[in-house]
């Protein structure tokens, strides 16, 4: 620690926080133009480039967070590779300092922005991508890119019939329906007739049931019926109903653990909730182990030749680690690891590799 804040430790830190910040410029411009070009492709020509552009700007906080691993990476990476051509890294190694003290700083940088992206860049980012999904929805419906009614379709049955099922709206928990109308349709002689129509204030997904409240209930040739509570029973999962309507990318780091605990209560499993809180945990850890790789595979002088092989096979690993958390997020999914075991597992294997690189370096 006390090296880190050192007159070296700081200048290490300062090297490496401009090389992230440069990397950070670059991926920016590179997601600015690609992104804002998606836009453009995906509403249509109508829409005009100061919109798309707006647009780009909403969603631009959450492909930062997602990038970040990597923009440490390249930064650390070319934060030390100056520092060897400079000579400045032999200079420092003739002083006496090891690679453990000398790599601190560098994961120190990604262990501090680590801890700035989840407490503060993530919650932005929700709150942004929220409303880049309504404003784009409301593009595409002005452009006439989106088919169909407004608000949100369902369907549920079986051999005996089938319910159409449409709301205005869904609330931020994912299974209450405002504005909901249930329409009935029996099967009889092998087609599907209408039979009744029910039009509730809204309607909360149970385990097995619809609950419907404030309904008025109607058939043909009959007089509407107006009831305070009804259930409806239903087939549908409410785990797919949450997946389907509330994105983990517009829950923040702060509001997640009470998702999760509502939903669990409610007797669903949101494990793509756990996980996407799991790896909000283990980000800051992420990003000081890409940091440490960064550095680590760095190291070599360049006297000694192979630096930039040694940069690729760094370049490699970083890519390695970023499919493995993809793969383990899939396992995940489908309930065969824990989340916390899917999150963890890449940090802490890439924190492995990063210290068995080292020790090989340093103590050979």
């Amino acid at each position: 620690m006390t090296f880190l804040f050192s007159r070296l430790g700081l200048y290490i830190i300062s090297r490496v926080v401009t090389g992230v910040a440069v990397a950070l410029v670059a991926v920016l411009a590179s997601i600015l133009l690609i992104d804002m070009v998606e836009q453009m492709r995906t509403i249509g020509e109508d829409v005009s480039m100061l919109e798309a552009f707006r647009l780009t700007l909403l969603k631009t906080p959450m492909l930062v967070e997602q990038t970040l691993p990597f923009v440490v990476l390249a930064g650390t990476m070319m934060a030390i590779v100056g520092l060897n051509r400079s000579s400045e890294l032999v200079a420092i190694r003739a002083a006496g300092v090891s690679a453990w003290r000398f790599l601190a700083p560098s994961a120190f940088v990604g262990a501090a922005l680590g801890v700035f992206a989840i407490t503060l860049l993530n919650p932005i980012g929700a709150q942004f991508y929220k409303a880049f999904e309504s404003e784009r929805e409301d593009a595409l419906s002005a452009f006439g890119a989106q088919a169909g009614e407004n608000g949100v379709w369902i369907r549920q049955g079986d051999r005996e019939g089938q319910v159409v099922i449409h709301a205005d709206s869904v609330d931020a928990s994912g299974t209450v329906l405002q504005g909901a109308t249930f329409m009935f349709f029996e099967a009889r002689d092998n087609a599907l007739r209408f039979t009744r129509r029910m039009r509730a204030e809204t309607a909360e997904l149970k385990p097995g049931f619809w609950q419907l409240t404030n309904l008025v209930e109607a058939a043909p040739g009959g007089r509407p019926q107006r009831h305070t509570h009804l259930a409806i029973p239903t087939s549908l999962d409410a785990t797919e109903l949450i997946n389907r309507f509330v994105t983990p990318a517009t829950l923040s780091f702060w509001e997640l653990p009470g998702f999760i605990h509502e939903a669990r209560q409610a007797g669903f499993a949101p494990t793509r909730y756990e996980l996407k809180w799991q790896s909000l945990l283990a980000y800051p850890l992420l990003l000081a182990v890409m940091a440490g790789l960064g550095a680590a595979f760095s190291l070599q002088l360049q006297r000694l030749g192979n630096l930039a092989k040694w940069g690729a096979m760094g370049v490699g690993i970083g890519l390695f680690l970023f499919f493995y958390s993809q793969l383990a997020g899939a396992f995940a999914m489908t309930q065969t690891v824990p989340a916390a075991v899917a999150a963890w597992s890449a940090p802490l294997a890439g924190m492995f590799i990063a210290l068995a690189m080292v020790a090989f370096l340093e103590d050979g």
